[in-house]
């Protein structure tokens, strides 16, 4: 028997990625697999409880070359692609073959991180920056007699704490970065 989750676009998009991957583990552990993933929805098979162990992972590119590397190399590894969902990855493999992690390595997890850093940091800049317009527009309006549209002003408030969103993001990611990095400089 199928069950059938309803993905919350915004929530998953933004979510941090660990903990959708912990909550598929935890599902799996009740005895529900997931199966498949569409933009919509995600959909659990039944499975003895902790059958497989699941991971997801950010490509580098979209391009097919990096995929089909990436997908290669798994299946050697006896890890089965369930989904894609844009860049993310989705690979599950059977519990009794142990542990499987994506990011064996420090450099690795560095690479991973920024790749999706980089993301949380670009759309903080472009919600932001318009801010700075507003800001710049009610300097000039103190100087000189300039009115400033209200619904201008929202718009821009509301870009702004979408920025400050994506910001939040991205925080607590550079700085495990950072100390990925720091850790990397003890073993070198």
């Amino acid at each position: 028997m199928t069950k059938i989750v309803r993905r919350n676009i915004f929530k998953n998009v933004f979510l941090d990625y660990e903990k959708e991957e912990n909550w598929i583990n935890n599902m799996c552990k009740q005895g529900q697999a997931l199966s498949k993933i569409t933009n919509n929805y995600y959909y659990f098979e039944a499975c003895e409880p902790g059958e497989f162990s699941y991971r997801i992972e950010f490509l580098k590119e979209a391009t097919t070359p990096e995929k089909d590397t990436d997908l290669d190399f798994m299946n050697e590894m006896e890890i089965e692609h369930i989904a894609a969902i844009n860049r993310w990855q989705y690979f599950r493999r059977k519990a009794l073959l142990g542990e499987f992690a994506i990011y064996s390595d420090i450099q690795s997890k560095i690479d991973h991180y920024q790749r999706i850093n980089i993301i949380w940091y670009i759309l903080a800049v472009i919600f932001i920056l318009p801010t700075f317009f507003l800001i710049s527009d009610l300097i000039v309006s103190s100087f000189i007699e300039m009115e400033i549209n209200l619904s201008d002003a929202l718009m821009n408030i509301t870009l702004l704490i979408i920025g400050l969103f994506f910001l939040k993001k991205a925080l607590p990611l550079t700085k495990r970065i950072s100390v990925l990095k720091k850790d990397q400089n003890l073993y070198d």
